[in-house]
C-alpha cells in the first residue's frame, strides 16, 4: 500500500509561477504510486436521491442487475384510513440519466420482498429474497417515458391497509415501528432481456427555493367513495423507505488499468516521501495526478453511461472499520474535476504533503473514490503504474530550494 518514491527533478521553469513571487527558480519532484490497494467494499444503496432499476450486460463493466425496493408511507396527515375499495398506484418518476441503450423499451414485474429490509442499512451487492409467487403488477417503460403510473394489486393494497389502519390507540412512532419491522414492501424486478438501467427520482433535487414542487417517485391513494364535489384527486403518499438490490457479475479484467466504481471499489495508498530531503525545500504545491483511460469505453459509443467528472480524496489517521460508511458521511478532504485537455484528474493535495513532511501525519492513509454515492452508477478506468511515465498515477511536488 506504500507509494514508493521515484525522483524526477526538473529544470527551473514556469511550473507553479501562479503561486510564487520573486525570482526563485522552481523545481519539481515526482512520486509515482508504484504500490496501492483496491478496496472492495460496498457503499450504501438505500435512501439515496436516485434509485436504480434495470438490467444491462455491459461488455466493459460487467452484467448489472438492479431491483428497486419501495415502501409507501402510512402517514395520516392527508387521509385517515385506507378503505376496502380504495386503490393504490405507484408513480415512477425517472431521471434523465440512463445506463445502457437509451432507445430500448424495458419490461418489469413487481413482487413483494420476502424479507424485512431497511433502506438506511442496504448495501450494493447485498441480496434479499423476493416472493415471486405473488405478482403485484407488471409494466413496460418506453425509451421516451419520464414518468409512469402503475396500479397495484388488490392483495397488496389489502395487506398495506392492515398497517395503515392499525390500532388508533397507538402513537405515531409505534405505528411506524410496527410497519417498518413487519411490512416487506414491494420489489420492482427487471427482465433479464432488458437493455438498460433507469434511475428513479426518490429525493427532490430542487434547491433554488422556488415554490414549484418537484415530482418524485411516490404512491397515489384513490377512494371511490369520495364525494364528487369534494374530489381533489388522489392523495399522494410519499415513499417511507426505499433502496436497491444491485449485483455486478462477470466484470472483465484489465491488467494495465485501475478500475473504480462509486458503488463498490475505491483506491487506498500511503505516500512514502523522502521527508528529510523535502524538509530542506520550500514546498509550494503538490498535485495528485490520475490519468483517465477512455479507450475501453470508446469501443462502445452506443452505450450511455453516467460520466465521471470528479474524484474525491478522503484522509484518515487510521484505517476505518467501515471505510465506505466513513466516506459516505464525511466531506472529502480533497476533490478534483476532470481536466478535459489532459483527460486527467489533478488534485491539489498540498496540505496532505505538508502534513506528512513537516508534521506528524506520516501514517495517514488516503482513499480515492469517484463521484459520490447518489444512486447513479459511475465507473472509470485509470492508467496504472505500468503505463508510460506521463500516464502513471503520481504526485508532483513543486518547491523552491531554500
Amino acid at each position: 500500500m506504500t507509494a514508493f518514491l521515484t525522483s524526477a527533478c526538473e529544470e527551473p521553469g514556469p511550473v507553479g509561477e501562479d503561486i510564487i513571487t520573486g525570482e526563485e527558480p522552481v523545481q519539481s519532484q515526482t512520486v509515482y504510486l508504484q504500490d496501492y490497494t483496491l478496496v472492495e467494499e460496498n457503499a450504501f444503496s438505500g435512501r439515496l436521491a436516485n434509485t436504480a432499476v434495470g438490467y444491462f450486460d455491459d461488455p466493459v463493466y460487467g452484467t448489472m442487475k438492479s431491483v428497486a425496493l419501495l415502501k409507501p408511507s402510512i402517514s395520516t396527515s392527508d387521509v385517515d384510513t385506507v378503505g376496502s375499495q380504495d386503490a393504490l398506484s405507484l408513480q415512477l418518476i425517472f431521471s434523465d440519466s440512463v445506463y445502457g441503450d437509451s432507445l430500448a423499451t424495458s419490461t418489469y414485474e413487481i413482487y413483494e420482498a420476502a424479507e424485512i429490509w431497511r433502506g438506511a442499512e442496504l448495501r450494493y451487492n447485498q441480496e434479499i429474497p423476493i416472493d415471486m409467487s405473488h405478482k403485484i403488477a407488471e409494466f413496460q417503460v418506453d425509451a421516451d417515458e419520464d414518468s409512469l403510473v402503475i396500479d397495484l394489486s388488490r392483495e397488496f393494497v389489502t395487506k398495506y391497509a392492515e398497517y395503515f389502519n392499525a390500532d388508533t390507540s397507538l402513537t405515531t412512532a409505534e405505528r411506524d415501528s410496527i410497519y417498518i419491522y413487519n411490512f416487506p414492501g414491494l420489489a420492482i424486478v427487471p427482465s433479464e432481456s432488458n437493455q438498460n438501467i433507469r434511475f428513479l427520482k426518490t429525493l427532490p433535487s430542487n434547491t433554488d427555493n422556488s415554490n414549484d414542487e418537484e415530482a418524485i417517485t411516490s404512491f397515489f391513494l384513490t377512494s371511490p367513495d369520495q364525494d364528487d364535489e369534494e374530489d381533489d384527486g388522489p392523495v399522494t403518499l410519499f415513499a417511507r423507505d426505499w433502496g436497491v438490490l444491485f449485483t455486478r457479475q462477470t466484470e472483465p479484467t484489465y491488467p494495465n488499468n485501475i478500475v473504480l466504481h462509486n458503488t463498490e471499489r475505491i483506491l487506498k495508498f500511503q505516500l512514502d516521501l523522502p521527508k528529510e530531503e523535502l524538509q530542506t525545500k520550500n514546498i509550494v504545491f503538490a498535485q495528485l495526478v490520475f490519468s483517465k483511460d477512455s479507450s475501453p469505453v470508446e469501443g462502445t459509443p452506443q452505450i450511455k453511461r453516467p460520466n465521471t467528472n470528479f474524484i474525491r480524496g478522503h484522509v484518515f489517521n487510521e484505517e476505518p472499520n467501515d471505510v465506505m460508511a466513513e466516506i459516505f458521511i464525511s466531506e472529502p478532504n480533497y476533490i478534483a474535476a476532470l481536466n478535459d485537455t489532459s483527460n486527467a484528474f489533478l488534485m491539489d493535495i498540498t496540505q496532505h504533503v505538508l502534513n506528512k513532511v513537516y508534521g506528524d501525519a506520516e501514517d495517514r492513509i488516503m482513499y480515492v473514490s469517484i463521484q459520490s454515492v447518489n444512486g447513479l452508477f459511475y465507473s472509470s478506468h485509470f492508467f496504472d503504474p505500468n503505463s508510460a511515465d506521463v500516464k502513471k498515477p503520481r504526485v508532483v511536488i513543486t518547491y523552491v530550494e531554500e
